[in-house]
Parts: structure tokens; sequence; C-alpha cells
């Protein structure tokens, strides 16, 4: 199964046509509009969550897979979408600062997040992936809420970081960036990631296209 996750950065609907070219099976879209706003050929089927129409968490799929919204999954985390298929629990990830959590920061509302779905976490083979909104040093970082807190938390969970195990680089000292803030390339970040407890095939991260987004796509096969 091909993965691509890919913050798209407001959303349009020549954004999601070109999307699709990549032909993946599974598309994690943060920044998507909800399905009414989308037209999507046909065999493709989409979920979404979120608090505003033009701007919420979609997964899209190939109809050649069988995707279902287990009957546990938190709409108060609702911009995490949790989708099993085959056996295998995929937990699409937008940490996303709203007014029902403020003064929450990224790394609590996703570590939040991560402690309500470990049971089954531990129970699938799994991965976790999409715009985590987190990085080395960010302000509001706590010793007990951080993008490291959350790897070492994974890590006690049996998880890796696709990106750092393929590049053998520590978290903080990425020589690649997923993220440029204001589309300024002087100013990158990393904050897009694939967490995995099983063995992946392929983890690439695209090229930058400034057409589609300030983020660059993950390319993950398991």
């Amino acid at each position: 199964m091909k993965i691509l996750s890919y913050n798209i950065s407001q959303f349009n609907q020549d954004k999601i046509d070109k999307i699709l070219e990549f032909n993946t099976d599974v598309f994690i879209l943060p920044e998507m509009a909800c399905p009414s706003m989308v037209q999507l050929p046909d065999g493709y089927e989409m979920v979404w969550t979120g608090d505003v129409d033009y701007k919420g968490l979609g997964v899209i799929w190939n109809t050649g897979w069988k995707l279902d919204v287990p009957e546990w999954f938190n709409p108060n985390h609702n911009y995490f979408m949790p989708l099993v298929v085959d056996g295998t629990l995929i937990l699409a990830s937008w940490p996303t600062i709203t007014e029902q959590n403020k003064p929450k920061k990224y790394p609590q509302i996703m570590m939040e997040a991560l402690e309500e779905y470990t049971p089954y976490l531990t129970e699938y083979p799994s991965l976790i992936t999409g715009d985590m909104n987190c990085y080395k040093g960010q302000s509001g970082e706590t010793k007990m809420f951080s993008i490291q807190s959350i790897f070492d938390y994974l890590k006690g969970l049996g998880y890796v970081s696709a990106y750092h195990q393929k590049s053998g680089e520590i978290l903080g000292n990425e020589s690649a960036a997923t993220y440029f803030h204001l589309f300024k390339e002087n100013s990158p970040f990393f904050i897009d990631y694939a967490f995995t407890n099983i063995p992946f095939k392929e983890y690439r991260l695209l090229p930058w296209d400034r057409e589609i987004s300030d983020h660059v796509g993950q390319m993950i096969e398991i």
C-alpha cells in the first residue's frame, strides 16, 4: 500500500486533481475541504473531520482498498482520523489549535491524541502520519510536551520515524525540510512525520511544489 501525506495549504479543486495524479492508494490531506466541496473521480472515497468546511483533515483512498473508521474513533480529537485497512491502522494526524483547545500547544494536542489511541497503536501494526506542527526548539514546548517527548513516547511503543531511520539523521538536525514558512526558502522547518511499528518499503519526501503548498509531501509504502 502506498500512502501520500500532504498538507495542501488551502484547498482548491485543481490541487486535488493534481494530487490524485500521484496515483497512490491513500491520500492523507491536512487543510482539505469537506466532501461536499470536493469532486472526486470514480473509484475514490473520502472521509473528513474538522470544524470549518473549507479546512479540515481529509483522507481519500482508492476503492480497491476497504478503509473503515473504527467505532472507537473519538471525534473530540477532531483533527485526527483512525482508519483500519486489512488489519493495519492508519492514524492521520494534524494537531490544530482551535477555540476549544486553547491555550494548548501543538505538542500537547498531539500527545493527548496519541495517549487516547495508545491501546490500538499497541494492538495494530500501524502508521501515524501527517503534518504534526512540531519541531525541535519551537516556542511553547515543555519537558512533558515537545516533539522530543513524542519521539520518546512512540519509541517506547516500538515506533520509529521513517525519515530519521532511513536518513540516519537525528531529531532537530534534519538536512531536509517539510515546510517553508510563508513560502520562504530561507525559513525551513521539519514538521511532517511518519511513525510506524512495521517495516516500510519506501519513504521519501517529494520535491517542493509551490503551486500546491508551503509543505512537501511524504510518500510512504508499507
